[in-house]
């Protein structure tokens, strides 16, 4: 883990959200959004696969598809 430091204009954030009123809640409104992108890109990395891989498939789904016929 590592620790960051972010400069916010507070004033500006406190406008869209009355509720972040301090710095406690601030950081872990930025702590959540960290965590949710990261969450993303984890599961956005599992979706793909090696053009290795997507060859294989293809291979065996063309083998397959010509054993039926």
């Amino acid at each position: 883990m590592c620790t960051v430091s972010v400069n916010i204009d507070e004033a500006v954030l406190r406008d869209m959200h009355p509720e972040l009123d301090t710095t406690a809640a601030i950081r872990l409104w930025v702590q959540n959004l960290v965590d949710s992108h990261l969450q993303r890109m984890e599961f956005e990395d599992t979706e793909t696969m090696d053009i290795d891989e997507a060859r294989r498939l293809t291979l065996a789904a063309v083998r397959e598809e010509y054993a039926r016929t």
